[in-house]
């Protein structure tokens, strides 16, 4: 009988946690109540209609290939598709070691100055050019 008392606690819980005519409606599953049954299917296959119309009109008028390329939706790659995500992350990984490969060389801001680049006060630079040229005779 323990069985049983369980069971019906677990009916009670979901009995509580049901979704309301109200949302049904809303949602579309059940019929309003002041119109019958079929009215509401027949709404239903309506609207269904209408995406399905809505949607084979959008696949027909979709742009051409090239023209996804042209604006840069999609990549112009000879690579076979189950290659092309491999082919991007190679790609991306590529640009990531030249940019930091260029980092790396760029010059400090140190340099910037000496030549000029970077502007500061001029005292500051003189302590700047003065230390460099001390170091340098170290």
């Amino acid at each position: 009988t323990a069985a049983l008392g369980s069971e019906q606690v677990i009916l009670q819980l979901r009995l509580q946690q049901r979704r309301t005519r109200e949302q049904l409606v809303d949602q579309g599953i059940m019929p309003p109540l002041k119109s019958p049954a079929a009215f509401h299917g027949q709404i239903r296959s309506l609207e269904r209609a209408r995406t399905e119309n809505f949607l084979k009109h959008k696949i027909r008028s979709r742009p051409e290939r090239a023209e996804l390329v042209r604006m840069h939706i999609l990549q112009e790659t000879g690579a076979e598709p189950s290659l092309q995500a491999t082919q991007m992350k190679l790609k991306r990984a590529r640009l990531a070691d030249n940019l930091n490969e260029k980092l790396a060389q760029r010059p400090g801001p140190m340099e910037l100055v000496e030549k000029n680049i970077l502007p500061v006060d001029s005292s500051v630079k003189k302590a700047i050019i003065g230390e460099g040229q001390r170091n340098g005779e170290d």
